[in-house]
């Protein structure tokens, strides 16, 4: 064989050989994808319902993790919400880079069924307002805190307020409507909230609008000495900032809330999207879970 062609055997055998190197090292990289299923009780009748579950690439069940849910809008489910929004290649990123170590993402669905999804979301707010005041904390977090190893070490109220400053939820639009209930009714189980293009509900639809500092004061009125941190965002070209922002402006004038634990981000050229959705949450991202 000549001198040539056996350089050239050489060159593509350590190309091949890189190439492979990098095919195991993104492989190894990459985060696990799995389904949860649990059951839940809305007007007495039970359902059976699902979530889906990211599990970083590392992910080690002898070891402690950190845990975010977050929830879709309007029309969507969890598993529509993790698919469109890219969630996880951006969680992949974010592992990568540091950004956000050793975190467990839920993506769970506030519709009982598919039935019950309708094109008017204002109908959504009750299951909104349900989800968060019964069935997080009553019926998903003890199944998913139980399969998987976050810091709770024990899956009741006492393990879930003990390990509050490894949880977190948010959402986006309606989603968002929801994380503000999550706030409002399970403080005491959670310590971080990114609501993402969406205000708070909870004295009326639209409320940070049309009832700004109404509600800001019911938000306030659930805060006691624990501590917390709210991300809220929104794109600058979103008709969702013209609620948002006066009901941040009404936080603000309440001895309850600062520039430290109420931040508000404006993601330049953002609009009501799913693509303005990972923007946000990325901006947020390595923020969640420090002290």
């Amino acid at each position: 064989m000549k001198k040539q062609n056996i350089i050239i055997i050489g060159v593509m055998l350590l190309a091949f050989l890189s190439f492979k190197s990098q095919v195991v090292e993104a492989a190894s990289n990459t985060g696990k994808t799995e389904t949860i299923n649990y059951q839940t009780t809305y007007h007495q009748k039970k359902y059976q319902k699902q979530a889906t579950v990211y599990l970083p690439a590392k992910y080690d069940a002898s070891k402690k993790h950190n845990i975010v849910y977050l929830m879709h809008g309007s029309t969507e489910g969890g598993s529509d919400f993790y698919q469109d929004g890219n969630f996880k290649q951006i969680l992949d990123k974010l592992n990568r880079t540091g950004k956000l170590k050793n975190t467990i993402a839920v993506f769970p669905t506030y519709y009982p069924s598919r039935k019950s999804v309708s094109s008017d979301y204002y109908s959504d707010r009750p299951l909104n307002k349900h989800f968060a005041k019964e069935e997080l904390v009553q019926d998903l977090m003890p199944v998913v805190e139980q399969k998987y190893k976050t810091y709770a070490k024990t899956t009741d109220d006492k393990g879930f307020q003990a390990s509050r400053n490894h949880r977190a939820f948010g959402g986006f639009s309606m989603g968002a409507i929801t994380t503000w209930y999550v706030f409002e009714n399970d403080l005491k189980y959670f310590h971080d909230f990114v609501p993402m293009a969406g205000d708070s509900w909870t004295i009326e639809p639209d409320g940070g609008a049309v009832a700004s500092k109404k509600t800001a004061t019911r938000l306030a009125n659930s805060v006691d000495s624990k501590s917390f941190k709210i991300m809220a965002g929104v794109g600058s070209n979103d008709g969702t900032s013209s609620s948002m922002t006066p009901q941040m402006q009404a936080m603000w004038q309440l001895p309850e809330f600062n520039h430290q634990n109420l931040q508000y981000y404006t993601q330049k050229g953002g609009s009501h999207s799913l693509d303005s959705v990972d923007k946000q949450f990325e901006h947020y991202a390595g923020q969640l879970f420090e002290k």
